[in-house]
């Protein structure tokens, strides 16, 4: 129970100060718990990021699998995850604002971008969007695009329009965001007119 109370409470100190600025005792007093007992879990801040990470990976991927679980066509299948993907970072709007903080590009899966667990988070998730831009293209219905390439157009896609989404106060109904999303992916990769 504690862990996640402070799990809940960085994510939110990260979305407000971003990584560097926060500090385990702001974290624990966000979390109504003692400094002591943030160290009972954790050994610092960066081990705290890490659960961060990995938890809400684990949650994003099991939102995009639930949703495309049932999709027979690859090409529709990457579609209807970018709109699981859109929603589910409009859920979880200080993850999302971490993640614009750290002002990285989410489509690189470099190794030396991100900072511990958030590289790996993002690297599953390239991997995850990769795998399935090549069954696209092993389906024919992408063939104008490497699958990375593919890839990265997605997760860019989805960097650009929620940053925008959030610049611009979160006024406009995600559910009109993930449909411009989806429009511009449909186009990008390949699939026709939107």
């Amino acid at each position: 129970m504690y862990q996640q109370q402070i799990v809940a409470a960085a994510e939110y100190e990260f979305s407000r100060t971003g990584f560097a600025d926060a500090r385990v005792s702001d974290i624990a007093k966000t979390a109504g718990v003692s400094l002591a007992t943030v160290y009972k879990y954790f050994g610092g801040k960066d081990e705290i990021w890490d659960a961060l990470n990995a938890a809400r990976m684990q949650e994003f991927v099991a939102a995009v699998r639930v949703r495309t679980a049932e999709i027979d066509s690859p090409l529709e299948a990457i579609l209807v995850a970018a709109r699981a993907e859109v929603e589910f970072f409009a859920a979880h709007p200080h993850f999302l604002q971490l993640h614009i903080n750290e002002g990285l590009s989410w489509a690189s899966a470099s190794a030396d971008l991100g900072r511990g667990g958030q590289r790996a988070a993002w690297r599953t998730g390239m991997d995850m969007i990769t795998r399935a831009a090549e069954v696209a293209v092993d389906a024919g219905q992408i063939t104008h695009l490497p699958p990375r390439i593919a890839a990265a157009l997605v997760i860019s896609a989805l960097q650009i329009w929620l940053t925008d989404w959030v610049s611009a106060g979160k006024t406009e109904p995600i559910e009109a965001v993930a449909d411009a999303v989806v429009r511009h992916l449909r186009v990008s990769l390949g699939a026709g007119p939107a």
